[in-house]
């Protein structure tokens, strides 16, 4: 990682950290499947960590982002992982769906990921 990437990501840490609130990553992977209830298990890992909320621009809306999505503005260097659109994200008891990520990026680093996500509600089939 060049010095120039290590200063970005160090930056955009301190600025989310900052001015931003708490987020919660929920990292979530798929266990075994239940033949008898038809249900896969879950294991989720969750991680805090400072973001910044705003709205989805008109412009940005389409077949995929819808009006009321959100961006979350998260940091790259505070998380271990690499979001997915598998993982969830909780910001004031309220669960998100993650709908798309864009990643900005310097000499192959992460700096900063934008989740524009949507709320989420766990679908129940009933038997």
């Amino acid at each position: 990682m060049s010095r120039l990437s290590k200063g970005l990501r160090k930056v955009s840490s301190k600025t989310l950290n900052k001015f931003g609130g708490d987020i919660t990553i929920k990292k979530v992977t798929s266990g075994i499947y239940n033949a008898t209830n038809g249900t896969v298990s879950e294991t989720i890992t969750s991680v805090t960590i400072h973001g910044i909320l705003q709205n989805v621009n008109q412009r940005e809306t389409n077949d995929l982002i819808k009006e009321n999505d959100k961006i979350c503005i998260i940091p790259a260097k505070d998380l271990d992982f690499v979001p997915t659109t598998t993982d969830r994200v909780s910001i004031a008891n309220i669960d998100y769906q993650i709908i798309r990520i864009l990643t900005d990026e310097n000499d192959n680093s992460e700096i900063k990921y934008e989740l524009y996500i949507r709320a989420w509600k766990k679908l129940r089939f009933n038997k």
